[in-house]
């Protein structure tokens, strides 16, 4: 205390001077840190993107919330339930999914509702419940529905419009609820069971991880980042603002999930592979429900099963006809190959660093890319391909699996973290790049590329028409990581790369799933694979039935007219073979399905054979949509008409065609205003991205101009108290 006493006033205003000087630099340059640096990790949106369409696009939301229109955007409102019915009949599946609202404001509202499905989803109805008021949704053309919703909302009246903006992901916008209302949304759609290496499995998805949209492209992403823009708030720093509020924090927003199989058959090793589950048993029919009964939004949900032993399909066959039409579904499963062939194999590992993959993703991804390392032969030869903003190559070209090679590639990724944007572009070019190369060196190695990544990309199509201009002999497999990949892109670019796709979704899945993989590409292929359909006029899809890997079914869809009865011999169709050839390894390879006699799993359930018509067209659309990312102008705009007819026949939602529900009565006085509520959405489980931001009215450059002003003020007065404390300096300091 006498120490303190006999501090001298100057002492002290010196004292405080610097402490001032300490904490005003500190606190600006914290502050510049918070409103820049952040905001730019964090990915504020690009102000020259704005939404101009009427119509939601679905990079403005994330899935499972309910969202109300307001002047300055989009905010949520709680979600009380979603509920997820789902009923298995052999290879498809019908869900119906419903998500229950209430608009708890004094207001009416305006909701736009989002949700993702998996990329094979055939939506062929939706139902609005409001109250006690049920309200059926009509096909119609996309801006044809659009238009009328529109006119209907401006009227007062209650409307529903379902839409899809890409193959996995669905807005609906529902307008003038009532304050106090409950709204229950219900989608039905189709999708398809897979089947390989003798087991059934089944992906519902629960949410997204947010999208990245490479900015600074070259030529070859510059039609697609247009088309993206324009329906999209994109950052400068790439990353696409593809929803509003998120958060790590539930927030009410939970899903129950029930499943009925109904397969026919005794079923064994049922397993949830996520969440924790009850199973039932009556008869041939097995019930799985959540043990908790609900469950946050963050993750996919995963079943799988098998069949009791001796009971494993080898073909199936399920047929249904309309006033036109017959259709069929056929899974065949090719014979297993007894003798491994040995192959010699240059391995090019493409490695997702970006901030969408961090926290368990990234320890996913290398744990798999270690493995995948260790699995090699030192016959094998491999490189490695990082990627986030920018892209690293471990070797300058492709090096021996010698053990002091596998030791350094071990070494370098151990050092790779997570962060930055999702430019996959560059990556999967050099990788390809590297493989054609390799193979007119005249290597004569088996040529594959093996991406691990979560796929969190906008830029899908460029990604695509890259890949299918530059395979050449190579094959290109995926892998998804983390509680939500982007399953679309995944599984569609192992298509188109004639590879496979598999889903890693936690640690102890990565040592089977890898060595699977290993299997698969160590066996020789089904190739030049053809089918003989019994009947004239068919049409089947796929068309060019692609090579198939050790225990990979071929599953098809055909139609045939309905008059038609005799096939290609002049014989009854009862009493037709379906003939499937192809190549395994050097030995031709041949086998006849008799539709009605010789099929080991068949069914005549009417359950079981619903929704085929529907599962053809969507197959149909599929086929048609690919056709036309690769035509020009005229013969896009045939195939679109092409698509909405097809899709207006079968009551599809497609790119182009909506469901529409309008209620005849008015519910809310045109001077009344619609007023806003939020909820954030959850980010996948596991995730640690830094979770992007809603548009504010500042944007990216505000904050960065307001930090270098305040970053000037701040010296200006260090200047000024510089000069005017000088003399008090030079006498105590």
């Amino acid at each position: 205390m006498k120490l303190y006493s006999r501090l001298q006033p100057l002492n002290y205003l010196c004292f405080a001077q610097q402490a001032i000087h300490s904490s005003l630099v500190k606190t600006v340059l914290l502050l510049f840190f918070i409103l820049f640096v952040k905001q730019v990790t964090a990915q504020e949106n690009n102000e020259t993107a704005l939404l101009k369409l009427k119509q939601l696009p679905y990079s403005e939301v994330k899935s499972g919330s309910l969202y109300f229109k307001h002047d300055d955007g989009y905010l949520g409102a709680l979600t009380q339930n979603s509920d997820y019915q789902v009923e298995v009949n052999a290879l498809l599946a019908r869900v119906k999914f419903s998500q229950t609202f209430k608009n708890t404001s004094e207001q009416f509202l305006e909701a736009v509702y989002v949700f993702p499905l998996i990329d094979d989803a055939a939506v062929d109805s939706m139902v609005m419940e409001i109250g006690e008021r049920r309200i059926l949704g009509k096909i119609k053309e996309k801006q044809q529905a659009i238009k009328r919703y529109q006119r209907a909302k401006s009227q007062g009246k209650k409307a529903s419009l379902v839409s899809q903006q890409r193959p996995n992901m669905f807005t609906t916008k529902v307008s003038n609820i009532a304050p106090g209302e409950t709204i229950k949304i219900t989608i039905s759609y189709l999708q398809s069971v897979k089947f390989q290496a003798d087991e059934f499995s089944l992906r519902i998805p629960l949410t997204i991880t947010p999208r990245y949209v490479p900015i600074n492209t070259d030529d070859e992403n510059k039609a697609n980042v247009h088309q993206i823009t324009e329906t999209a708030h994109i950052s400068r720093t790439g990353w696409g603002n593809i929803s509003p509020p998120q958060t790590r924090n539930s927030l009410g927003q939970k899903a129950n999930i029930q499943v009925t199989l109904n397969t026919g058959l005794l079923l064994t090793n049922i397993n949830s592979h996520y969440h924790p589950v009850v199973k039932q048993r009556k008869g041939d029919i097995s019930y799985v429900a959540l043990a908790n009964k609900r469950v946050q939004l963050d993750r996919d949900f995963v079943l799988s099963w098998q069949v009791e032993q001796g009971n494993i399909p080898k073909a199936a066959f399920f047929k249904t006809a309309d006033r036109d039409f017959n259709y069929g579904l056929l899974m065949i499963m090719p014979s297993k190959v007894n003798q491994r062939e040995s192959f010699a194999k240059n391995v090019t590992y493409i490695l997702d660093t970006s901030g969408s993959m961090g926290g368990v993703a990234i320890k996913q991804a290398k744990q798999a890319l270690q493995m995948a390392l260790n699995l090699l032969d030192e016959k094998d030869s491999f490189n490695i391909i990082a990627f986030n903003n920018d892209t690293e190559t471990l070797f300058q070209s492709s090096r021996y699996a010698s053990q002091q090679n596998i030791a350094m590639a071990s070494q370098w990724l151990q050092h790779m973290s997570a962060g930055g944007g999702t430019n996959m572009y560059p990556a999967i070019a050099q990788a390809l790049q590297q493989s054609q190369q390799n193979t007119h060196s005249g290597q004569g190695k088996y040529q594959q590329v093996i991406f691990i990544t979560d796929g969190s990309v906008a830029n899908e199509q460029a990604l695509f028409s890259l890949i299918e201009q530059n395979l050449g002999d190579t094959r290109l497999h995926t892998i998804g990581i983390g509680s939500a990949p982007n399953s679309y892109f995944m599984s569609r670019a192992a298509e188109f790369g004639h590879g496979t796709y598999r889903y890693i979704g936690s640690l102890n899945e990565v040592s089977a799933k890898m060595h699977k993989l290993f299997s698969d590409i160590s066996y020789p292929m089904m190739t030049n694979i053809n089918l003989a359909w019994p009947v004239k006029n068919s049409e089947v899809y796929p068309m060019h039935i692609p090579d198939l890997y050790q225990d990979q079914p071929m599953v098809i869809s055909a139609r045939w007219p309905i008059d038609e009865q005799l096939n290609n011999a002049g014989k009854p169709l009862n009493s037709s073979f379906i003939t499937a050839t192809g190549k395994l390894a050097a030995t031709n390879w041949q086998t006849k399905i008799d539709i009605n006699e010789n099929i080991a799993y068949e069914s005549d359930d009417h359950n079981a054979n619903q929704g085929i018509g529907q599962w053809w067209a969507r197959q149909k659309i599929k086929h048609l949509s690919q056709e036309h990312r690769n035509s020009d102008a005229p013969t896009k705009l045939q195939l679109k008409q092409k698509i909405t007819d097809l899709a207006l026949k079968h009551h599809l939602i497609s790119s182009y065609t909506s469901f529409i529900a309008v209620e005849d009565s008015i519910s809310r006085n045109k001077t009344t205003k619609l007023t806003t509520s939020a909820v954030a959405n959850l980010m996948p489980k596991g995730s640690t991205q830094i979770i992007p931001l809603a548009k504010t009215a500042l944007g990216i450059w505000g904050y960065f101009y307001l930090g270098l002003t305040l970053l000037a003020l701040s010296i200006l007065l260090q200047w000024w108290i510089v000069r005017r404390k000088a003399h008090i300096h030079q006498r105590v300091c």
